[in-house]
């Protein structure tokens, strides 16, 4: 029997995880796996890490989705023990679906795939277009290797491309809705609607108590379309959302939106009021201070001022 809130302890990197249960309806479950902050080496810092990312896994009765994969292979190893522990001998994992084409959500996904028979990644198209961009460089090199250095051993590959725009794929009749948003932390975002369970899950469009990435979103106007596209989820009146970057204990709520909107107003009133990148990151230290993510939140608060080592 399985439990909300569940520890499980795994080998590797991480010793231990924290598993959540969401939801469950019509013969579907949702869980959702969190990988804690991971240290991160840039420009000789010591103390920074990576957000805190959560990975949804949908069960039915013989068949799982996987929402995401994540970037290095110890990660995916420890994801890949929980998922086979919380499957059985008689679910095997169908899908891994692709939110957006950043590195640290697919990855690993081929890896995963591999331990389950008949697997397949499927993501958009346009999503599979971004998926190629990580691998070229000087982005791959400059950001991925130098953040994970000798733990990224990903190659660049196709995810299957099934889903037409505001289309879908469906596990033993559980319709998921592959929605196309626009603007996240970054563009052709899209988010996962189950409608049977009454659930969002928000790739990088929703933010938990994690720092958001504005790296990509460098104009007013493109933050403009992040709220938009936050408008656009709150517009499937979901019961329960997951976003990608978010904590144990942050919940499932939909005023993860509302929070993730607030956020982006605070950032915009911050960088107005900064002449210097560290000004700015202090400022969002002081406005977010229970906030998750410091290489996030330092890479977000150079770029404005051309301070970032990372060359896209």
């Amino acid at each position: 029997m399985r439990y909300p809130g569940l520890l499980c302890l795994i080998a590797g990197l991480i010793s231990t995880t924290t598993a959540e249960f969401v939801t469950s309806a019509q013969g579907l479950r949702a869980d959702v796996y969190h990988l804690p902050p991971a240290p991160v080496h840039y420009q000789n810092s010591t103390n920074l890490s990576f957000s805190p990312t959560a990975f949804t896994l949908l069960q039915a009765s013989k068949h799982a989705v996987l929402i995401d994969a994540p970037a290095t292979s110890a990660q995916a190893s420890n994801l890949t023990s929980w998922i086979k522990s919380q499957l059985g001998p008689q679910r095997t994992l169908r899908y891994i679906y692709i939110t957006h084409g950043h590195g640290d959500h697919f990855f690993t996904a081929p890896q995963i795939c591999a331990e389950f028979p008949g697997c397949r990644v499927v993501a958009k198209r346009d999503v599979n277009e971004h998926m190629q961009e990580q691998y070229l460089e000087p982005l791959w090199s400059t950001l991925w290797l130098a953040l994970f250095p000798g733990q990224i051993t990903s190659r660049a590959f196709d995810a299957d491309v099934i889903l037409p725009p505001y289309g879908g794929f469906a596990i033993e009749g559980h319709a998921l809705q592959a929605v196309e948003v626009g603007q996240g932390d970054t563009y052709n975002s899209t988010v996962l609607h189950i409608p049977s369970l009454g659930l969002v899950v928000g790739g990088d469009v929703v933010y938990g108590n994690c720092h958001q990435l504005f790296a990509e979103d460098y104009t007013p106007q493109l933050r403009q379309l992040w709220v938009d596209s936050l408008d656009r989820v709150a517009a499937l009146k979901p019961r329960y959302v997951v976003p990608s970057h978010t904590k144990p204990g942050d919940g499932f709520r939909t005023s993860h939106v509302r929070e993730t909107k607030r956020y982006i107003r605070t950032w915009l009133a911050t960088l107005a009021d900064s002449g210097t990148w560290q000004e700015l990151e202090a400022g969002m230290k002081k406005a977010f201070p229970d906030r998750d993510g410091s290489f996030i939140l330092r890479w977000s608060s150079q770029a404005p001022f051309s301070a970032s080592s990372i060359s896209a």
